[in-house]
């Protein structure tokens, strides 16, 4: 009941637009009280001197008007349901997305990402059905019965006593069977966000499926669930249409009793032949709005499904939030400094123990250390994607926590080893750095990027569209175009995680030679696989047990001996021994 209430919440606004709806909806099923009334009035002519052609031509053409007059009123009704339902999702959609844009790093850690997307789209999308067609139903299944039976009882009221027989019987079964299709619909809406899940995260792996020849076993997994929404949703059908045909089934009870009783009425004189019609048309009325109703039980309840999961979405709190007094500083620099960081993505199990580092503007550090050290997770609180559990990141000597998130991030560039770039063209994904670049801008940082010559060889240039994820560029192209976003985005700190680790030495060489041009004059935390490569780093910390354990420039832990000396001293020995054209 509570999604119920939450999805009449949604109406904010459009109320009165959609009461025009309601009200074309009404007047479509009540201009259907008026021909049975028009032939009855024939039928009631029939052998009584008066009666002429004419007038039964006149009420002929009642019944034509009336019927024209409902066709407009459904169409209008059509119309006005499903503006108001699309304008209402496409306000919702815009809100989920602007929510889940606002939730922590953490909450994407435990989400399937398929699933995610299901329940921003699809389950928005089924709530349409509650706003266009269910709440109209709803009124016109209390309404146009109440109208009818009033018709009736001012007839014959006995005739009209017997049409009601049977409608607690179908209330009561409507009631009963209610929250058991309920719980069915809540459960297929889950299979299907599992199954959408399973779908896109196969699609983006299926170079690794298919290198792997998992073809038949991934097929297989994907027909275990399609099978299981298969189920799940026939399950929900079979509770859900039970009340319809029951419904169906107590209206022809009804019908027979009304025929059988104004029958003998009509045999002893009490009752005519045209009010005996009218009872039994009036009659199939009365329960259609209520099988109507019964049969967009699985709309409507996967809408309420739906909507439960879009809301419990919309619950979620996002933990990195800006503080009440957050502020954007014209004065800050662009230094950072941990200090006595503790952080852990589970707070019990801290990655960060007490981390001290000081980077000052301009300054260029490489973070080393084994895999699981913490490296990708230091660089991760500067814009502050999580937050500390204990101790202080500061940016320009303002604790991050402090600083306006928008300020903060538009003071942060990344240039990840995952290189993620959008369906588009090439200049799409370079002025994702900065929309408002000029072309001349564009391709300056494209060529410090040594982005360039690739791009310019490519069919269309900067217009040629790369495909989801760029998939249709090299490793190395993809990566030089996330340098070039960098360069253009113009950011004073920047933060190169393993840039360069999964690229061949020729392409290695014009990523480091753009990486030159990019860190110039910048604050610039570095995270690099290949020790080479940050040898002219100004100062170099090793982590270890989530704390810095040594830090000096390459010279001098080289000299020290310590265990950056050995991690360079194994990977320069290993790369020898790769040269040498033994195996590595």
């Amino acid at each position: 009941m509570r999604t119920l209430w939450r999805l009449l919440g949604l109406l904010e606004g459009h109320r009165l637009f959609l009461s025009v709806g309601i009200a074309c909806a009404l007047a479509y099923t009540l201009l259907s009280l008026v021909p049975p009334l028009l032939i009855r009035r024939i039928i009631q002519g029939l052998g009584q001197t008066g009666t002429s052609e004419a007038t039964v031509a006149l009420l002929a053409a009642g019944v034509a008007a009336v019927a024209i007059l409902r066709g407009l009123a459904r169409y209008a009704d059509a119309i006005v349901s499903h503006i108001v339902a699309y304008t209402i999702l496409d306000r919702l959609l815009v809100r989920v997305y602007a929510h889940v844009q606002r939730l922590p790093h953490r909450f994407f850690a435990d989400q399937r990402t398929g699933a995610l997307a299901t329940r921003a789209v699809a389950d928005v999308e089924a709530i349409e059905v509650f706003i266009a067609h269910a709440i109209a139903q709803s009124v016109q299944a209390l309404l146009v019965p109440a109208a009818m039976l009033a018709v009736l009882f001012t007839i014959n009221p006995g005739l009209a006593l017997l049409t009601l027989l049977p409608l607690p019987l179908v209330v009561w079964i409507s009631l009963w069977f209610r929250p058991r299709y309920e719980r069915a619909w809540r459960r297929v809406r889950q299979q299907l966000a599992e199954l959408g899940a399973t779908f896109h995260e196969d699609l983006g792996g299926m170079p690794v499926i298919k290198s792997f020849a998992r073809e038949p076993e991934r097929r297989a997994n994907f027909a275990r669930q399609s099978a299981r929404f298969r189920d799940e949703i026939i399950w929900a059908n079979k509770w859900t249409l039970i009340p319809t045909s029951t419904i169906e089934a107590i209206g022809g009870i009804g019908a027979a009793l009304i025929v059988w009783r104004g029958g003998a009425a009509g045999l002893a004189g009490q009752v005519t032949a045209a009010d005996l019609f009218l009872f039994v048309v009036y009659l199939n009325y009365i329960y259609q709005p209520l099988l109507q109703l019964s049969a967009l039980g699985e709309g409507l309840n996967n809408a309420l499904a739906a909507g439960e999961r879009v809301f419990e979405l919309l619950e979620t709190k996002p933990d990195i939030v800006d503080a009440p007094t957050a502020i954007a500083p014209l004065d800050a620099d662009a230094s950072v400094r941990f200090d006595g960081v503790v952080f852990g993505y589970d707070p019990a199990r801290p990655v960060l123990r007490g981390l001290d580092l000081c980077v000052a503007a301009g300054e260029t550090v490489a973070l080393v250390g084994q895999t699981g050290a913490g490296k990708t997770t230091t660089v991760s609180l500067v814009p502050r994607f999580y937050d500390v559990q204990a101790g202080a990141v500061l940016v320009g000597g303002y604790d991050v926590r402090d600083l306006r998130l928008d300020y903060l991030r538009g003071r942060v560039a990344m240039v990840l080893q995952d290189v993620f770039l959008f369906h588009g063209s090439v200049r799409d994904n370079l002025l994702f750095g900065r929309p408002d670049a000029t072309e001349a801008e564009v391709r300056a940082a494209a060529r410090a990027a040594n982005a360039e010559e690739f791009i310019r060889e490519m069919p269309d240039g900067y217009d040629t569209l790369i495909g989801e994820r760029g998939v249709r560029l090299s490793g190395g192209q993809k990566q030089r175009i996330s340098i070039a976003r960098a360069i253009l985005k113009d950011a004073p700190i920047l933060i190169l995680d393993e840039a360069t680790s999964s690229v061949d030495v020729e392409t290695e060489a014009l990523i480091q030679d753009a990486l030159a041009r990019l860190t110039a004059g910048r604050t610039t935390l570095v995270i690099a696989h290949r020790l080479s490569t940050i040898r002219t780093a100004d100062r170099i910390a090793v982590l270890s047990g989530g704390r810095v354990t040594e830090l000096g420039d390459h010279a001098t832990l080289m000299a020290r001996g310590g265990v950056y000396a050995q991690l360079y001293r194994t990977q320069l020995d290993r790369h020898e021994w790769t040269v040498a054209g033994s195996p590595a």
